[in-house]
């Protein structure tokens, strides 16, 4: 009995002992700086691909192709993010889940840089990728502190914009 009292007693103070560490946190996140999106190379257009962190399908990737290849762009872990530059012109990019699959069409403008957020949405089996069109804030609110997807999760053509 006197373990189960002091398990109650912890599980309540926890809390408290958390909110003490969260704006030491903070702090450090914001002493970190933002991150800076470049700008595309002159000619081309560009697309920050990310994911939110959370527990919903924590443990599943977020597989990004262009429409009709069999090779992935790149997979998204909760929390990451990658640019992928571009032609202009309309281009397409889905994303496979084992319950799903899902695309997004967009029109990739010379110098400019657009957003694409995929999340996994809650399914009978597994996660539901889903992808869609984003903005810079809605990205930077999301993001506190944004990490690049490891390169080797990444295509060539990808690995060589994000890893110079």
């Amino acid at each position: 009995m006197k373990k189960l009292i002091a398990a109650a007693v912890l599980a309540a103070a926890a809390p408290l002992a958390m909110t003490g560490a969260a704006p030491a946190a903070l702090a450090q996140a914001e002493a970190e700086g933002e991150l800076t999106i470049p700008t595309p190379p002159p000619g081309k257009g560009q697309v920050l691909f990310y994911r939110t962190g959370g527990l919903s399908g924590a443990a599943l990737g977020c597989a990004v192709f262009d429409v009709g290849a069999a090779d992935k762009l790149s997979s998204l872990g909760a929390g990451k993010y990658f640019i992928l530059v571009s032609d202009p012109g309309p281009r397409s990019f889905t994303v496979k889940s084992l319950e799903t699959k899902d695309a997004l069409t967009l029109e990739i403008e010379e110098g400019e840089t657009q957003f694409v957020r995929c999340k996994i949405k809650t399914g009978f089996m597994s996660g539901r990728a889903d992808i869609g069109p984003s903005t810079e804030t809605e990205f930077r609110t999301k993001h506190k502190n944004p990490k690049l997807v490891d390169a080797e999760d990444m295509s060539e053509a990808v690995k060589a914009t994000n890893y110079p």
